[in-house]
């Protein structure tokens, strides 16, 4: 029988740091794109925020702010494309087009669901760390049916410097009471892997389809699910998991 992608990448075959030895006491998720899908929901915002300003912008542009906090996603596109508006200003007008937006169409991936009960039945208290609004990102999870999961949701505006440095889950694990080296993060980018192992925490990397998973930050975490959330699946993953529990 074959094995699984999750189980060859987990360690068994050498082609990750493997499982770490260590208690677990904390999980953190970054939102958007490792609990729900909220990559064509970002876009469309970003979209009219500069047709508005009779600015075209593709697919392809976006992809070189994916990663970013909403601040320092703002502030480079006011750079690159000579917006005079204020960035706390394009900030809030972002997201008030993203609430509205996401709030009838984000997608929940599937295995997170089932992830979190997991998570939630052995005990394992969550919050979420996110370059979003918080309180945007707590009335999506609410609409989506899972905001109860979680104790805290901590954005990148309450920290003094965004993913990659690890400033972010350092306040979240403060919040939680719980050191860095007994958290487990799930990210999507590389800018999020970075700034979960620059915090000294484990963690599984969950990229996108078409992102390259040789890449060498993917590598180093301690988990890694090619295919990103939707391809998890979640009895292998507890399977590795509980012996670090």
């Amino acid at each position: 029988m074959m094995e699984s992608p999750l189980a060859f990448l987990a360690g068994e075959k050498g082609t990750s740091s493997g499982p770490v030895r260590r208690t677990l006491e904390l999980a953190l998720f970054d939102l958007d794109g490792t609990l729900i899908d909220s990559e064509d929901n970002h876009y469309e915002s970003d979209r009219i925020l500069l047709s508005r300003r009779g600015i075209s912008f593709s697919r392809e542009d976006k992809a070189a702010y994916v990663g970013k906090d909403i601040h320092e996603m703002v502030r480079r596109i006011r750079a690159n494309y000579g917006l005079e508006d204020d960035v706390q200003a394009l900030v809030d007008e972002k997201n008030a087009l993203y609430r509205k937006i996401a709030l009838s169409s984000s997608r929940l991936y599937p295995p997170m669901k089932p992830l979190l009960e997991g998570l939630a039945g052995r005990g394992l208290p969550m919050a979420v760390a996110t370059g979003s609004n918080s309180a945007i990102a707590s009335e999506i999870l609410e609409v989506l049916g899972v905001r109860s999961f979680f104790t805290h949701i901590v954005s990148s505006s309450e920290v003094r410097r965004g993913k990659p440095a690890p400033d972010i889950f350092l306040e979240a694990a403060r919040r939680m009471n719980t050191k860095p080296e007994s958290v487990i993060v799930f990210e999507d980018t590389k800018y999020g892997v970075e700034a979960a192992l620059n915090a000294g925490m484990t963690c599984v990397a969950l990229p996108a389809p078409g992102e390259r998973t040789d890449d060498p930050l993917f590598r180093r975490a301690s988990y890694l699910v090619p295919g990103g959330p939707d391809a998890l699946v979640t009895d292998d993953f507890f399977r590795w998991l509980d012996p670090l529990l």
